[in-house]
């Protein structure tokens, strides 16, 4: 038997950045905000066994992995903070301007370049290779609060995730339930009236005037096809990768900043930067690659990240499994990818560079604006929406963040853009036009 929850003016399912940041910037408006998240307690390890249990790593492909992230704060909580600007135009052809909240997001968060004391010895080495050779490898911008950094090292709080958010739509009167996973959304005469869900074996329902899917590219796609809507999953990218590495005679920094930098080829589909995996991860990608002698050099092995952008294709099923195979295309782009870093790692002294396996990562275009979503982001009915990497309508191959958050952004100004439209029992007041200082 269904339990019946309280009801709420929007119901956002997913706390990642965009999912956290819609209900903030809603909840900040006056609307009664709840969000349902299906992960809980603490972020993740690096135990490949205890992933897979979790559906936190799953195939994909076969042999390639994918990893993403059930837990509060979504992938905020394991990414590599890196603020990678979305490509408006590719939005803008499907009526979806994402500049002024763009603007928004970067006011709100820290985005500069690691300067120098941050930047490690290894990276260095690596960029200035990778100029020698004529690249433009440079500085990414970080979503880290460098001013809370000292002698090197940064402190946890220093990097950003959609914690702060997600204290901030609570502290707004929003209501967040860990642990309960949306199954479909739910009907009446045309428009979503709710979501049912599970939590503990306990199904219950979760009344709503307006229903938000920000659960991912994987589980929002599920959840629609548990809803009536077939098409969903039809088709997704996932930006696969591999970690070219080789010994140095340098040593890595024991808490080295992943992707400090790196660059974009666009015209050959792939970016390259440096990037530091656990030690458990090192290992199983040094067995993999049939290299055994190098398995005791991690503290003196630079890596290099070759990620690409995949071609959309494949299947999500209803059940949330994702399956497909990489064409001819993506592997070319990867081994072009793969070729230019082992020039790279050679220029930087490294003298037998060898590949991991095939890892995948950001799963997104299973929901694709302009085919299943319009410019309100509304899908199958007007007051039902998607808001995350599912909607991103063609092949990617760019850290997501800043373009989840400004999505999140933009769909909460269209709504608050009528008050019926969050809250059609109340005028909503009207929100602060002074964003919270980064990190709050």
């Amino acid at each position: 038997m269904a339990d019946t929850a309280p009801s709420a003016d929007v119901l956002v399912v997913g706390s990642g950045p965009a999912g956290a940041m819609v209900a903030r910037d809603l909840a900040r408006s006056g609307a009664r905000v709840a969000i349902l998240e299906q992960g809980s307690g603490p972020p993740p390890g690096t135990n490949l066994l205890k992933l897979l249990r979790r559906r936190e790593a799953m195939q994909i492909a076969p042999g390639v992995v994918l990893l993403r992230s059930l837990r509060v704060g979504g992938g905020s909580v394991t990414f590599y903070h890196t603020a990678t600007p979305p490509p408006l135009a590719m939005f803008a052809r499907h009526g979806v301007d994402l500049s002024s909240a763009l603007d928004q997001v970067l006011a709100e968060l820290p985005h500069a370049p690691l300067h120098d004391g941050l930047m490690a010895s290894v990276s260095t080495r690596l960029m200035q290779a990778g100029q020698s050779l004529g690249l433009p490898w440079q500085p990414l911008p970080k979503m880290i609060d460098q001013s809370r950094c000292h002698d090197g090292n940064c402190p946890p709080e220093a990097f950003w995730s959609t914690h702060g958010l997600l204290q901030q739509a609570v502290k707004h009167g929003a209501h967040l339930h860990t642990g309960v996973q949306a199954l479909r959304v739910l009907f009446s005469q045309g428009k979503a009236i709710g979501v049912e869900a599970r939590s503990n074996d306990v199904v219950q329902t979760f009344r709503a005037d307006r229903v938000i899917l920000s659960a991912g590219g994987i589980a929002s796609p599920a959840i629609l096809q548990h809803s009536g809507v077939e098409q969903a999953g039809s088709g997704f990218f996932c930006d696969p990768l591999r970690i070219v590495m080789g010994h140095l005679p340098i040593a890595r920094a024991p808490q080295e900043i992943s992707m400090s930098a790196g660059y974009f080829n666009a015209d050959a589909g792939y970016m390259l930067s440096d990037i530091t995996v656990p030690g458990n991860f090192f290992r199983a990608f040094t067995w993999a690659a049939c290299r055994p002698d190098q398995l005791l050099s991690y503290g003196h092995t630079a890596m290099i990240m070759v990620k690409i952008r995949d071609d959309i294709d494949g299947r999500i099923d209803a059940h949330g499994r994702p399956w497909r195979r990489f064409g001819p295309a993506d592997r070319q782009r990867m081994q072009s990818g793969v070729t230019q870093a082992r020039a790279v790692l050679r220029a930087a002294g490294s003298g037998k560079p060898y590949v991991s396996p095939w890892v995948a990562a950001h799963p997104g275009g299973s929901v694709r604006l302009g085919e299943m979503v319009d410019e309100n982001l509304s899908c199958h009915s007007p007051n039902l929406h998607v808001c995350d990497a599912s909607v991103i309508p063609g092949s990617w191959g760019l850290p997501p963040t800043l373009t989840l958050l400004a999505l999140g952004a933009y769909l909460a100004r269209r709504l608050t853009q009528s008050a019926r439209a969050i809250a059609p029992h109340r005028t909503p007041p009207a929100a602060s036009s002074s964003p919270p200082p980064p990190g709050a």
